[in-house]
């Protein structure tokens, strides 16, 4: 599986649940992409701010890695997982 960096802004719809993020759907290139499955996720420390990583499936062959920066409360997709 090869992966291509892409580290674009992207619009995400999210919902918290006992006080954690859950990505539902993202749109990149007017495209919308249903997450079907949060295949894991981890935090980091960026500076003051933490970022907020989640590998997701969604409505595609591919994997999507997904960033929200709580800085500046923004979503990126940071990387894309290319099958085959």
């Amino acid at each position: 599986m090869s992966h291509e960096e892409i580290h674009e802004a992207i619009e995400v719809i999210t919902f918290f649940q006992q006080g954690r993020l859950h990505p539902l759907r993202f749109k990149w290139k007017g495209a919308v992409y249903k997450i079907t499955r949060v295949n894991s996720s981890w935090s980091v420390m960026e500076g003051l701010s933490r970022q907020f990583h989640f590998s997701v499936t969604a409505n595609t062959p591919d994997c999507f890695e997904l960033v929200f920066d709580t800085a500046d409360f923004n979503w990126q997709l940071a990387r894309v997982y290319l099958e085959g």
